[in-house]
């Protein structure tokens, strides 16, 4: 397993992410302001909210364990609400709030720290809790997982 793989709480690599977009911002020559830009990145902000906290809810109602850094501690596998859509609602709604902040901040250039993200989560946050989920739920969380897909 990689020494990064479940250490950094995921709540602080969006918050990393976006202080990273925000810096590129302000190196940024040429801002992409338009119109809505406002509208648009709340929009994807109040998105990004939503799915989360509704992942978020399933597992309050499963009353299964919500801490990211220690997934062996689920009780219930989740695969309802929307985890019929999404394995990973929570992390899904990080991305779509990082989008609305690269919105904001109005930075092409921010753009480039999108996939760095997903990758880094996939990586050392996501593929680590599937090794733990499948070895507390095994057949069953095999077979949800050939259903739905990881992100969207």
């Amino acid at each position: 397993m990689h020494t990064l793989a479940l250490k950094v709480p995921p709540l602080a690599q969006i918050i990393i992410a976006i202080a990273l977009v925000y810096a590129i911002s302000q190196l940024s020559i040429a801002p992409f302001r338009f119109a809505l830009t406002d509208t648009l990145s709340g929009l994807f902000l109040l998105a990004g909210a939503i799915v989360a906290f509704m992942g978020l809810r399933q597992f309050r109602l499963a009353k299964t364990s919500t801490n990211p850094l220690n997934p062996n501690k689920a009780s219930s596998l989740v695969t309802s609400g929307i985890y019929q859509y999404t394995r990973n609602p929570m992390y899904l709604g990080m991305v779509l709030v990082l989008i609305g902040a690269i919105i904001e901040f109005a930075s092409l250039l921010g753009f480039i720290v999108l996939p760095l993200f997903i990758s880094y989560m996939t990586q050392f946050q996501i593929k680590p809790e599937e090794r733990i989920v499948e070895s507390l739920f095994g057949e069953e969380y095999v077979e949800y997982k050939q259903r739905v897909r990881r992100w969207i």
